[in-house]
């Protein structure tokens, strides 16, 4: 149901970045920085469908893991790789999000898992870049281009250094044959609005 991929948000941000040894060491690199694990805690992937034309649904995946290769001094060499697994989905309702793991839908007991994998990013102005990739959903494995905000450098006191993104796209659904059923399947648009918010841990930061 969504054209899920990329990243952004969260936390304060402190001046005393500018002078730390991890920002010095990946402003002197010429190269991409090392991985930066996307943090589940502070990301969200959201969608939003409508339904029978005038109700909005909201949905999210609480699930999922990633890695970000970045360095802004050489966006044209930023990597991203994501993985959503399906069983994760959550709309506010029980009964919706079994139907969502159907195979008239996602299919999740055949294709557990979302996936997303980069293949380029270009610079598109200040703190923006267009990042290409395939997008693997139900097996089907289409092309995506989408257009990343990058927020910059956050510290949140005890709990580590985040790099932060953020992305939002529409994809049709039909496209990764999520059709539903015969009744509801129609009443449900085939355009999926998608709001991706992530927060990338610094190398080393595990929790």
């Amino acid at each position: 149901m969504t054209r899920i991929i990329t990243i952004v948000s969260s936390v304060g941000v402190a001046a005393v970045l500018a002078t730390s040894p991890l920002v010095a060491r990946e402003a002197g690199r010429a190269g991409v920085s090392p991985a930066w694990t996307i943090d589940r805690a502070h990301s969200r992937i959201t969608f939003t469908v409508t339904k029978w034309g005038f109700a909005e649904v909201e949905g999210r995946f609480l699930d999922f893991t990633g890695e970000l290769f970045y360095n802004p001094s050489h966006v044209d060499q930023s990597r991203v790789s994501w993985r959503v697994p399906i069983a994760s989905v959550e709309t506010g309702e029980p009964n919706r999000d079994n139907s969502l793991l159907a195979p008239e839908y996602f299919d999740a007991s055949r294709f557990p898992a979302m996936t997303f994998e980069s293949s380029s990013a270009r610079p598109a102005g200040e703190d923006a870049f267009d990042l290409t990739g395939t997008l693997t959903i139900r097996g089907v494995a289409k092309p995506l281009t989408t257009r990343v905000r990058s927020l910059g450098l956050h510290d949140a006191p005890g709990e580590g250094t985040f790099r932060t993104f953020q992305t939002e796209f529409v994809v049709d659904r039909y496209d990764f044959q999520i059709v539903g059923g015969s009744i509801l399947g129609p009443a449900i648009s085939r355009d999926v609005h998608v709001k991706v918010i992530a927060a990338a841990r610094a190398p080393g930061q595990g929790r």
